[in-house]
């Protein structure tokens, strides 16, 4: 069942999930005083796979997924490029729970077992996953003005202690330090909504995908730099590179007539409902992709052995602090190259081969796949 998904919407379900997890850790650490330049640098090499992203999906409108790789690839072919994506997703899940986990015990619930605060997390994405892909679109629509309006906030007050002395002198250390720092944005979190084929089964328009996938990511690449560059120029260089959470190092600094502070836990609250998000997509994808890989034309019943399985896999992949934001700042993995390159641009140059040769066959009628 195609689940319809308004434009609007699904730019705040692009929006939030690639904000997510992400501004736990200190973006582009390996950029330093030039992360900026690594933002921007990453946008220009995003841009161009974002729109091949929706240049898939306006491909494939009227269909699901699951029904354009089968007329792509055949059968089997389908169900494995579907195994990958599910894969991917079950993954990532368990990578942001695990960030979330450790965030949250690290900086207020000490004596927490991580396992606990994993499972409450799963719990709530099981929800709202059942509920379906419409109801969770809705749900971002409301959550990404609340995020967005309580961390844009929080920065305005952070501004008396911002120093742009922080970012001179502009590219002291060479261009690679720019570029190193743009391949981790880039893998974390920019490609990542390449597991959004999997969740936008039904738009309102053909060209709907575009403004989805590209304004989507436009905004939270822009949100983000702003944060990365703001909590930077509050901490310094080195302090920003050798904490473990500098955004919320540098909220913590906030002291407004010694009335307004401890702010930093409210940037904590913001962490927490993105990543959630961030979560129940996963779980989604994962869902939705393995049932096609296992030949279910229903996924509701994978959700709940899937969403539990995440749990024992977020304490299995990464078991420390610092174990965990080297996972997150790294510079690229080959499979997340794979996933989100490589698989990709193969879809989209086998799905414009396709329709080129049907329309070529079918002169004057609408192609298809």
């Amino acid at each position: 069942m195609k689940e319809l998904i308004p434009t609007r919407q699904g730019i705040a379900l692009v929006a939030l999930f690639t904000i997510g997890n992400s501004f736990i850790y200190g973006m582009a650490p390996h950029a330093g005083r030039d992360l900026w330049l690594s933002f921007l640098l990453a946008a220009v090499i995003a841009l161009p796979l974002i729109t091949i992203y929706a240049r898939l999906h306006s491909l494939t409108y009227g269909q699901t997924l699951s029904e354009a790789l089968t007329q792509l690839f055949g059968k089997w072919p389908s169900r494995a490029v579907a195994l990958g994506y599910s894969l991917f997703a079950w993954r990532l899940a368990c990578l942001v729970v695990g960030d979330l986990t450790s965030f949250v015990q690290t900086t207020s619930l000490t004596q927490t077992p991580q396992i606990v605060v994993a499972a409450g997390f799963i719990i709530l994405a099981l929800w709202i996953v059942k509920y379906g892909t419409e109801v969770l679109a809705r749900w971002s629509s409301i959550m990404i003005v609340i995020v967005v309006g309580i961390i844009l906030g929080t920065l305005v007050l952070m501004w008396s202690e911002v120093s742009f002395e922080a970012f001179l002198p502009i590219m002291y250390d060479g261009f690679k330090p720019v570029i190193l720092g743009a391949f981790q944005v880039l893998d974390f979190p920019l490609l990542e909504p390449v597991i959004f084929f999997w969740v936008l089964d039904a738009l309102p328009e053909k060209k709907s995908s575009y403004k989805v996938f590209l304004i989507g990511s436009l905004m939270a690449t822009s949100f983000l730099m702003i944060i990365a560059t703001v909590s930077l120029s509050v901490l310094g260089a080195d302090k920003y590179v050798s904490y473990y959470f500098p955004i919320f190092m540098a909220t913590a600094r906030i002291d407004v007539a010694n009335f307004l502070t401890r702010m930093e836990l409210v940037v904590g609250v913001t962490i927490a409902l993105s990543g959630f998000l961030k979560i129940a997509v996963c779980v989604l994808v994962a869902s939705k992709a393995l049932a096609h890989a296992l030949g279910f034309k229903d996924y509701r019943f994978l959700v709940t052995p899937v969403a539990l399985s995440i749990v024992p896999g977020s304490q299995w992949f990464v078991q420390t602090i610092m174990g965990i934001v080297e996972s997150a700042t790294k510079i690229a993995s080959p499979s997340d190259v794979f996933m989100e390159v490589v698989v990709p641009l193969l879809l989209w140059i086998t799905a414009e081969i396709r329709i080129s040769k049907q329309g070529e066959n079918k002169a004057g009628k609408p192609n298809s796949i």
